[in-house]
């Protein structure tokens, strides 16, 4: 391959994974999800999915489990914080404030990163309270593989076991409220 083919290679993988949304889950999986299992281990061990709790290793950087004979790993690498008012002070005087920290996040099988993704995560400083944002910026590496479909369903499963355990929660609050509307 010459080097516009590789190029044009590198792109066609780069659309393919926006097509799969392999950044969307990924991130949704970690941040809406894993990144809380360490806590919710000790204080809440029933919102674990127990397909991923036997092998479950949490740590602030990354997120470990095994699924079958396979090893998965979510790293998530953040850099130093950005301010946009350099030499100012900084405060909760200063509104609008912007600090962005960008963020590397990686997934891992057996050891091999097979998909990388850059994020920055941003906090501005209104009058009453904090905004956040995050963006997923560019993907920096993608290897295909059975994975895809793995996550998909890992993400399922997890979103779903969840959901069982809070509306198992709800039904005696939604029964008693039932009874005060005649229902």
């Amino acid at each position: 391959m010459d080097a516009d083919e590789i190029r044009a290679e590198i792109e066609r993988r780069k659309k393919r994974a926006t097509d799969l949304g392999l950044r969307e889950i990924l991130w949704s999986l970690y941040n809406s999800h894993l990144r809380w299992y360490a806590e919710w281990l000790q204080k809440d061990p029933e919102l674990v999915c127990p397909e991923i709790r036997e092998a479950l290793e949490v740590t602030d950087a990354h997120v470990q489990f095994r699924v079958g004979d396979t090893t998965y790993r979510l790293v998530y690498k953040e850099g130093p914080p950005e301010s946009n008012l350099g030499w100012m002070p900084r405060g909760r005087d200063n509104l609008d404030e912007t600090t962005v920290t960008p963020v590397t996040f990686f997934f891992k099988v057996d050891g091999h990163c097979v998909f990388s993704f850059q994020v920055r995560k941003s906090v501005t400083y209104g009058e009453y309270e904090p905004y956040f944002n995050e963006y997923l910026g560019e993907m920096t590496s993608f290897i295909e593989g059975p994975w895809i479909t793995v996550v998909g369903e890992i993400l399922q499963k997890v979103t779903l076991h969840e959901k069982a355990v809070r509306d198992k929660r709800q039904l005696p609050s939604l029964r008693e409220e039932m009874k005060r509307f005649g229902l």
